[in-house]
């Protein structure tokens, strides 16, 4: 269901088109693959690749070569950048893990996190549970939803979860692994 709403193949293939042609764009994409390789899901994965350009973008250094300073600079343009705060945390978790994989060709939960990288905080300044109108589903996005559910039951589930305007809890999320 969700394969045909999100196209996650389709968004990893638009972005490994754009790293290839980026500083790194090898030691990157065999990156991806390295994730695909730990069994992260394919959304997981598109997620890493959707961060992956405007990091490779402000990166001016060598990412097996890295340094605190390189880093820090990176992290610092992140900082200075307009995106949502949990956008900045999994901008900084994809630097620290692509920094990780440079430097010891793995980047799973066994591999020491380089020096260069460790640093790093990941906690949000705060959160942002904003509800904003481009947050919300249009009534296409709705249809498009229940029309690719499987069967009679998930349908009527979607439509009662809709109607009722109920929604994940913010205080849900915190055993999640980000990104």
């Amino acid at each position: 269901m969700s394969a045909e709403i999100y196209d996650y193949e389709g968004r990893i293939q638009r972005c490994r088109r754009l790293i290839k042609n980026l500083r790194s764009g090898e030691l990157v994409l065999t990156f991806l693959d390295h994730l695909t390789a730990l069994g992260l899901s394919t959304a997981r994965v598109a997620a890493y690749a959707g961060h992956l350009p405007a990091i490779l973008r402000a990166i001016n250094f060598d990412l097996r070569e890295a340094e605190r300073e390189d880093a820090e600079r990176v992290v610092a343009w992140v900082n200075s950048q307009p995106y949502r705060e949990s956008t900045k945390r999994d901008k900084k978790i994809v630097l620290r893990e692509l920094i990780q994989y440079a430097k010891y060709g793995c980047c799973d939960r066994n591999t020491p996190l380089p020096g260069e990288v460790k640093w790093i905080s990941l906690r949000a300044a705060k959160k942002d549970v904003r509800v904003t109108p481009d947050n919300l589903l249009t009534p296409e996005d709705f249809e498009a939803i229940v029309k690719a559910a499987d069967n009679t039951r998930d349908r009527a589930l979607v439509q009662v979860l809709f109607e009722a305007a109920l929604r994940r809890s913010v205080g849900h999320d915190r055993g999640e692994r980000p990104v």
